[in-house]
């Protein structure tokens, strides 16, 4: 294992084995600089999939919403003929 910790964006020396407790080194990734721009895009990343699959619910909203209006239309005027029959 290695005893000195690099930050995988720069390669700044992050933690030192020697000096560092155990779990910490083996968990810690980023400079505090890194890790504030990996950060904020994971968060533009996790918005943008959560914007496209409101996107699309909408979508499959509105094409439902246009079906049962067609289908209303279509029952009102059957309602109108039978009651014409009669």
């Amino acid at each position: 294992m290695n005893d000195i910790k690099y930050c995988q964006r720069c390669g700044a020396i992050i933690s030192d084995l020697n000096t560092a407790d155990y779990f910490s080194h083996i968990s810690i990734k980023y400079c505090s600089q890194c890790a504030e721009k990996v950060n904020r895009e994971k968060t533009a990343a996790r918005m943008a999939a959560l914007r496209k699959r409101k996107k699309q619910k909408d979508k499959y909203r509105d094409e439902q919403l246009i079906l049962l209006q067609e289908e209303n239309e279509l029952l009102r005027k059957n309602i109108i003929r039978l009651r014409e029959m009669i």
